[in-house]
């Protein structure tokens, strides 16, 4: 059954609202999100296209502008999570596209939602409200950080004292949207690693791999690693052992709820070996699923890394450039590289 793949990897945006009506539209001019639509290139089958809402000559896969008015020659759309936008779109041209309720798939991926239903860092807090947050930054001393519901790689954080002058317009943001803000304190994180899952019911629930994650200081993701495992956690291998136990029983109750799909769920160690076993829970395909799915296709023997960054040392996996509608082209400055790990 062929299938078109599509990757919205502005999903956080609809989520909150922020994107365009139309999916034609919905990528603007964004680098990132441009880039990122020729994924599905590396992992779809030889006989699935790709939708993209800009052409790149440097693709060697099956595309599908996602303007052209003609149905595409797939019966099925994929996505990297789901979409009203995606869902409208297919409907038009009379594609199957399906999808769960809209409402759980943003309970669920929403961090209010991880923050409930897991263990908790201590003096972590879910505040409603300037006058909760106000209390709680008053609790205790040290470094905070503030979170919103839909933020992700780092985004949609912030870090105090560093940035206490935007405190107010930050809460007041995600207030007027109705949204909690998850408060915790900044601890010194040791790993961080996701595991990545596939949910067909509440009572079938397959693992897929971890991933130790790779970000920056400021939470931006950088790359994944996958393969032997007990090569990559090293001492740190009994702390995943444990952060499946917990994991499995949430997403069956993402099951229950009538969720099904792709789910990848981050974790940390911190501290003195702290496990802080649920961090936030990604309802959707990830770089860590990627990475998984890389390393099970062509390296299945071998623990592998990839990236996604400014690198001019590594070969570029997706297209360098696409062209606009008025003939102009948007250069890529970033790279996704795949190696393997040296002694795997």
């Amino acid at each position: 059954m062929p299938m078109l793949h599509i990757v919205n990897a502005n999903f956080e945006s609809e989520l909150e609202g922020r994107t365009a009506f139309d999916l034609e539209n919905s990528f603007g001019s964004n680098q990132t999100l441009l880039q990122l639509q020729f994924l599905p290139c590396l992992y779809a089958k030889e006989e699935d296209g790709v939708g993209v809402s800009a052409f790149s000559s440097n693709s060697d896969c099956k595309v599908h502008l996602l303007c052209d008015p003609k149905p595409p020659p797939y019966t099925h759309i994929t996505s990297w999570g789901y979409s009203q936008m995606i869902a409208r779109w297919a409907k038009k041209r009379h594609l199957i596209y399906t999808m769960p309720s809209w409402d759980v798939v943003k309970e669920v991926n929403s961090k209010a939602f991880s923050f409930v239903h897991s263990l908790q860092l201590a003096r972590s807090a879910l505040v409603t409200s300037h006058e909760e947050a106000k209390k709680w930054m008053a609790y205790f001393e040290g470094e905070k950080v503030f979170k919103s519901c839909f933020g992700v790689s780092g985004k949609g954080h912030l870090r105090l004292p560093k940035e206490s002058g935007r405190v107010e317009s930050f809460l007041r943001q995600e207030f007027i949207k109705g949204l909690p803000v998850i408060a915790e304190p900044w601890v010194k994180r040791l790993l961080d690693f996701s595991t990545q899952w596939i949910i067909h019911s509440a009572n079938k629930i397959e693992y897929l791999g971890a991933t130790i994650c790779l970000s920056d200081e400021k939470g931006i993701y950088r790359g994944n690693q996958t393969g032997d495992l007990d090569l990559l956690f090293g001492k740190y291998r009994s702390h995943l052992d444990k952060h499946l136990e917990i994991a499995e029983p949430i997403l069956k109750k993402m099951g229950a709820m009538g969720f099904f799909g792709n789910v990848g769920i981050d974790a940390m160690l911190y501290e003195k070996e702290m496990l802080h076993p649920i961090v936030e829970i990604n309802a959707r395909k990830t770089m860590g699923w990627f990475c998984v799915e890389m390393q099970k296709r062509y390296f299945p023997k071998h623990s592998i890394a990839v990236s996604y960054g400014k690198n001019d040392t590594l070969k570029n996996l997706l297209p360098h450039t696409v062209s606009k509608s008025n003939g102009g082209k948007i250069k890529f400055n970033k790279i996704l590289s795949l190696t393997r790990i040296k002694g795997s």
